[in-house]
Parts: structure tokens; C-alpha cells; sequence
């Protein structure tokens, strides 16, 4: 049901031409929408669900524990560790926000940050095997993620299509390098149990999904943030080897 305010201001403005207020309202609507299909209530607090929420820190902690897995490496891994840890630290915030005070702009970063991190591991074991430079491997990065994020804007229901065909070039690159055979088969095998068993949780987790219990601690999307977050760090390690072995 429209209701009609009496203040003049809004009587005369067009139809089409929606106040600020009516725009926040509807930016809200859309992602609390979004939000309840992760299943858990939506509160009216800072951490709209708290769950979700709280358990988005897990990209933050590994991409703290890359930052400081820094030290150990030769200088171009170093580069490589940076450009990954803090794209972690960014998709932890991202979530954060999304599932925290869930502020206008909070899904665009929600998906930026995750995609292009997908991004950036793809791109650094691409480089590792085709022997890029650093120079063309952070700028050929900037290019994609240059687009993807202006796609995201302009686009948002393109999330899930970009979001799964960089998933598909991150196998495409990780087909050509255990054909290689330079990766540590155990942080691989880690990684790979790791995303299935989220993929599993995501999906049984969202709302109308058989382990959905909107007001339980218990909640799927929780674990597929702490899962996916392992598996990517499990596999960022476990091709650490093709981009050392061709540093130059």
C-alpha cells in the first residue's frame, strides 16, 4: 500500500522521481531480501545477523596470516602474499558489512572484494606458468578486475554469471598446473575437501533449505564463509611452488 505525505515538497514532486528516502528505503528492502535468503533472521542491530556476520572474519584472520607469511618468501611471493592478504582482509570486511549494518553499498563490495580475489589467485598461477613479470601480472589484474567491478555496478544481477566464470578459469588455470605438476598435493587436497564441503553447506543452508533454522547459532552460510575462506588460503598455498619456481 503507497501512502500520500502531506508535506507539499513530495505531493509535487513526479512519480518518477523517487526522494532520497524513498531510494534508501528501497535499497534497504532489496537487501534484507537478499539477506533472509542466507536463511538467519535479520535483527535490527549493528550486526543485522550475527552469525553470518561474525563468521565473515575468517577471510580477515587468513588474510592477516598471508600479511605476515610475508617475511619468509622471496620478494616477488612477497608481492604476490600482499596483493592476496589484503584482497582477503577487504572480502572479510565486505561480508562484514553485508551482514553487519548492511549499508547501501554494502553488496557491491560483498561481491567486488570475493571476485576479485578469485581473480587474483587465478591470475598469479597463470603468470607463474606462462613466466609473466610482476609488472604484467598486476597489470593485466587491474584490467580484469577494473571491468568486473564496473560490471558489478552497472549490473549487480550479474554477480552469480561472473562470480562462476571466474570460479571456472580458477579450474581452467588449476588443470594446467597440476598437469605440471608444481603444487603441494596435500594444501590442494585440503583446499578442494574444504570448498566442496561449503558448496554442500551453502546450499543446504539458505533459506527454504533442509538445515535452515532461521534463529539457531547453527547456520549453513556461517560455515560456507569459514570453509571457503580455508580453501582459498589452502589453495593459494598449495600453488605456491609454479609461482616461485618462475620468479625472475
Amino acid at each position: 500500500m503507497l501512502t500520500v505525505s502531506c508535506n507539499p515538497q513530495i505531493v509535487d514532486r513526479p512519480a518518477s522521481q523517487p526522494s532520497p528516502k524513498d531510494t534508501q528505503r528501497m535499497v534497504l528492502r532489496l537487501l534484507i531480501a537478499i539477506g533472509e535468503s542466507d536463511c538467519e533472521n535479520i535483527g535490527g542491530g549493528f550486526l543485522a545477523q550475527p552469525v553470518n556476520a561474525v563468521s565473515s572474519l575468517a577471510f580477515l584472520v587468513f588474510g592477516i596470516i598471508a600479511l605476515f607469511s610475508m617475511s619468509s618468501r622471496a620478494t616477488a611471493e612477497r608481492s604476490n602474499r600482499l596483493v592476496f592478504g589484503a584482497l582477503m582482509i577487504a572480502t572479510g570486511i565486505g561480508s562484514v558489512l553485508f551482514h553487519g549494518p548492511q549499508g547501501q553499498a554494502s553488496k557491491y563490495l560483498h561481491d567486488v572484494t570475493f571476485v576479485v580475489t578469485l581473480l587474483a589467485i587465478a591470475t598469479m598461477n597463470l603468470a607463474g606458468i606462462l613466466g609473466w613479470s610482476q609488472r604484467r601480472t598486476w597489470t593485466n589484474l587491474g584490467g580484469v578486475s577494473a571491468v568486473v567491478a564496473t560490471l558489478l555496478l552497472v549490473w549487480p544481477s550479474s554477480t552469480n554469471a561472473i562470480a562462476g566464470l571466474t570460479f571456472l578459469s580458477l579450474v581452467g588455470v588449476d588443470v594446467a598446473l597440476r598437469r605440471s605438476g608444481t603444487i603441494h598435493r596435500r594444501w590442494w587436497f585440503t583446499a578442494v575437501v574444504a570448498m566442496v564441503v561449503a558448496g554442500l553447506f551453502f546450499a543446504s543452508g539458505r533459506t527454504g533449505g533442509p538445515l535452515c533454522d532461521s534463529s539457531s547459532l547453527f547456520q549453513g552460510h556461517a560455515l560456507w564463509h569459514v570453509l571457503s575462506a580455508t580453501a582459498l588460503w589452502a589453495y593459494f598455498q598449495s600453488t605456491t611452488p609454479v609461482r616461485i619456481d618462475t620468479e625472475t
